[in-house]
């Protein structure tokens, strides 16, 4: 990976992420420069600490990927399929509330929420006690294999609104803003072209199953990165957009648009 980042001037440094909104703070707080995470994660940052001292400066997921994932028995393949079927879900996961307001947004009647946190929800969608279970669509591999059951994801997010991308701390100078932009589409690109590219060091670095699951997750997360507009590029009005759903789904007050993201980078171009 370093090959490729210093074809654009950096010596790159990966550091093991803690968790959602947290690579928000830490990047706030002048830990990392830059981090990868969602636009949810970024929000509930916000919503437990204010302004947090880092911005969007390009985004990755250009739609977003929640959905629900029910058992291929189910017969269940669209989202009209989820009315009022049994969703096993905890009510304050924000991604719960994504799903229940993008339904409602799509006039589809609202599954019977079962309250239950991930761990058993998963647990009770392969004993068959509830219908849906509500995830990222690309999180289906390691899901299926949690649940014991096969699985097909639902995808329910909208086209116009952002999923995750990329933040750099408010510190980080243009240029190296810039760069770093640079690279990571250089990296999605070269993702695209050779999908089994890197898994040998991912292996070493993680001794989990990622090996297993990263190329069906990449192959069900790729149309939502390469969506016809240049990669890692920023929309105003869908920053618009996304903001207002989002926060009107979780009751949170819409922050002004320049403290989420560089303003200066929104329809700028991302060079090769």
């Amino acid at each position: 990976m370093n090959g490729l980042f210093a074809e654009h001037g950096l010596d790159v440094e990966v550091l093991d992420p803690s968790g959602g909104p947290d690579n928000v703070v830490r990047v706030g707080q002048g830990g990392p420069d830059f981090a990868l995470t969602s636009v949810q994660h970024y929000l509930t940052a916000r919503d437990s600490h204010g302004e947090v001292g880092a911005r969007f400066v390009a985004m990755i997921v250009q739609r977003s990927p929640v959905g629900a994932l029910v058992p291929v028995s189910s017969g269940r393949s669209r989202p009209e399929d989820l009315a009022g079927c049994r969703l096993g879900a905890d009510p304050a996961n924000p991604q719960v509330s994504e799903l229940l307001a993008t339904l409602a947004y799509r006039g589809i009647a609202a599954p019977v929420v079962v309250e239950m946190d991930g761990a058993e929800a998963r647990a009770a969608l392969g004993r068959g006690e509830v219908d849906a279970i509500v995830a990222l669509v690309d999180a289906l591999p390691r899901r299926r294999r949690q649940a014991g059951v096969d699985l097909r994801a639902v995808r329910v997010g909208r086209d116009d609104v952002y999923g995750s991308g990329l933040v750099a701390a408010d510190s980080a100078s243009d240029t190296l803003v810039r760069q770093v932009r640079a690279a990571v589409a250089a990296a999605l690109e070269a993702q695209r072209r050779q999908p089994d590219a890197g898994l040998d060091a991912m292996s070493e670095r993680y001794t989990d199953d990622l090996r297993e699951d990263a190329p069906e997750s990449w192959d069900i997360l790729e149309d939502l990165v390469f969506t016809g507009v240049p990669v890692g590029t920023m929309d105003e009005a869908q920053w618009r957009t996304t903001l207002e759903f989002l926060c009107a789904a979780r009751d949170l007050t819409v922050p002004e648009p320049s403290s989420v993201y560089r303003p200066e980078l929104v329809g700028a171009p991302v060079p090769g």
